[in-house]
């Protein structure tokens, strides 16, 4: 376990100093399926603009559902760190940046195929391109890790998406595209959506994995409502089939997936640091073990998490 977190916290600390000291110039960051994010007006030689998230979230126990049958309850934890930038190479040619661990600790009921745990990372990077100020066009490409022990040659895997944002007016923006992941059960995802300033307070941001109605009173403080998609594609142990009289879950290829629905509280501290929690329900979190053809279900349960955001 050590071991793991030792080799997660050095890939990310070797990014970090590579993108910190960069002489290059950012001029825009955005988090994929997100508005962009505009940051103040930078003198020259100044660092790229540096977005750090950290979002930890807790699904309550519900009960495992596996071949038609009920099992005991599974909850789950998870943790996940984002980091991103943008390297500006001139006025319309931008090169995306972006490193994401994700870390769920699952409830592992006796006789099912869940993992205690899942670690991945994830590296993306690609081409953005900004013939002017109404279009964007992005190609990412994004290699990931999916575990961190008894490592082998199939586990890592490529995905990617390609992306165009619109603006059509200063208040309304539309985005779509098409996001590509081979290893998971959605081999190939068309999504789009808009972001509606309605006015100084209201905004309509339907974004990919995010959507929300979002009340901002002030400049500090924040109030949504909406829904949120965690996902991630990992491989299992050697051993998980073994432990529980199952050979062909050993070293298996599976998609973690959970939808929920909720409203939360944002408060932003000051112009580098904010902070956001939110609560509701999990409508529909499951397992899918595509190249099986067989998934665990677990039965819907509240959640709650805590967000924060750094920007600098």
């Amino acid at each position: 376990m050590k071991n793991n977190l030792t080799i997660r916290f050095a890939l990310a600390t070797v990014w970090i100093a590579t993108v910190v000291t960069s002489s290059v110039e950012t001029a825009q960051t955005t988090e994929f399926g997100t508005t962009p994010q505009q940051n103040e007006v930078r003198e020259p030689g100044m660092h790229p603009p540096f977005d750090v998230t950290l979002e930890s979230s807790y699904t309550a126990a519900g009960k495992a559902k596996f071949r038609g049958a009920d099992f005991s309850k599974s909850d789950a934890y998870n943790v996940s760190l984002g980091l991103s930038t943008r390297a500006q190479m001139n006025e319309h040619w931008s090169i995306p940046l972006e490193l994401r661990s994700r870390n769920l600790f699952l409830g592992s009921p006796a006789g099912v195929p869940v993992p205690e745990n899942i670690h991945t990372l994830e590296f993306g990077t690609g081409l953005s391109y900004r013939p002017n100020d109404r279009w964007r066009f992005m190609a990412l490409v994004s290699p990931t890790l999916y575990k961190f022990s008894d490592l082998g040659g199939n586990d890592t895997g490529v995905s990617g998406d390609l992306t165009a944002m619109w603006n059509y007016s200063p208040s309304l923006k539309f985005m779509f595209g098409v996001v590509f992941s081979p290893d998971s059960d959605l081999k190939v995802l068309p999504i789009a959506g808009l972001d509606w300033a309605i006015n100084d307070q209201l905004d309509l941001r339907l974004m990919f994995p995010k959507p929300r109605l979002i009340y901002a009173p002030n400049d500090h403080w924040s109030f949504h409502v909406g829904a949120d998609l965690n996902m991630a594609t990992f491989r299992t142990s050697d051993s998980l089939g073994t432990s529980i009289g199952l050979p062909q879950y050993n070293d298996a290829l599976g998609t973690y997936r959970d939808i929920r629905i909720g409203a939360g509280v944002g408060y932003r501290i000051n112009k580098t640091l904010s902070v956001e929690a939110d609560a509701g329900y999990s409508v529909n979190r499951q397992i899918d073990y595509t190249q099986i053809d067989e998934r665990v279900e677990f039965d819907p349960a509240p959640y709650a998490g805590l967000s924060l955001r750094l920007s600098f």
